[in-house]
């Protein structure tokens, strides 16, 4: 009996968390299917007449749309790189067998901990001078900087994950080190790989002081273009609704479509 009213308990206590972490989203679902008389109607109302006007007219604004397709292009951008450097990095720092590697991942947990205004103006008088303003290269740069660190230590708990016996062997037979890397720790932590740059993704796809400080018109991004429904003659909030729901559907398709690495994930790292 006391087990059964645990499990209610966890359930009801699970549910209500779960409700609190999606009620922002519904509301938004819902205020982009209404007209603008409706999102004020007085009491609010959940469901009312459905319009799919304000996803006509995002859709159909070329300023957003391109600032759409320049968010998936800098995420993509980011991923890459920050996994060309994270691989390679966390691998040779979960080999390396000495008292600086501790002092090398503090270095690394501060520059990702750092909050990312004290980049600013620094950033922005370098690529100033650099021509890197308002270009998608400039962003994919400043986004690594912070999303690099995260992978790094991501994947270095993979990596200590992958049997030392396995790699012995790898060397027994000849394998270099690289060989080593790339066809045996690279699989084994295939799971912690795909985290990482789903966390990467998440990360450049939702960055927004950057986006805003370092792009004008050419690079801007989605998050960035939600802004230009906010204007002197009001907030056309149908719009940013429907725009918010457009720029939360890539990450959800993203997350969905690899969620076994996920479970895997949980389970406890890295399989054979």
């Amino acid at each position: 009996m006391l087990r059964t009213r645990e499990k209610i308990f966890c359930y009801v206590v699970a549910f209500a968390f779960i409700l609190f972490l999606l009620a922002p989203i519904v509301w938004l679902l819902s205020t982009s299917f209404k007209g603008q008389l409706d999102i004020f109607a007085d009491p609010p109302r959940l469901i009312a007449t459905v319009t799919l006007d304000n996803y006509r007219e995002v859709l159909g604004d070329r300023d957003f749309m391109h600032s759409f397709l320049n968010s998936i292009l800098v995420s993509s951008g980011t991923v890459i790189l920050s996994m060309i450097l994270a691989l390679p990095a966390a691998y040779g720092l979960s080999r390396l067998r000495s008292k600086t590697k501790v002092g090398l991942l503090s270095w690394v947990l501060l520059v990702r901990a750092a909050p990312g205004m004290i980049y600013v103006i620094p950033y922005f008088m370098a690529f100033n001078e650099l021509g890197l303003m308002d270009t998608k290269a400039g962003l994919i740069l400043i986004n690594t900087v912070f999303t690099a660190p995260l992978a790094i230590w991501i994947l270095i708990s993979f990596f200590d994950g992958v049997p030392g016996e396995i790699e012995e062997a790898a060397f027994v037979d000849g394998a270099t080190r690289w060989q080593t890397f790339t066809r045996v720790a690279l699989p084994m932590a295939a799971p912690g790989i795909a985290s990482a740059a789903i966390l990467v993704f998440i990360f450049s796809w939702n960055e927004f002081l950057f986006a805003l400080t370092m792009t004008r018109f050419e690079s801007k991004t989605a998050a960035v273009a939600i802004l230009n429904y906010m204007g002197y003659e009001g907030t056309e909030w149908g719009k940013i609704a429907a725009a918010g729901i457009l720029i939360l559907l890539p990450v959800a398709i993203f997350a969905i479509g690899i969620r076994k690495y996920f479970v895997q994930t949980s389970a406890g790292g890295v399989k054979g």
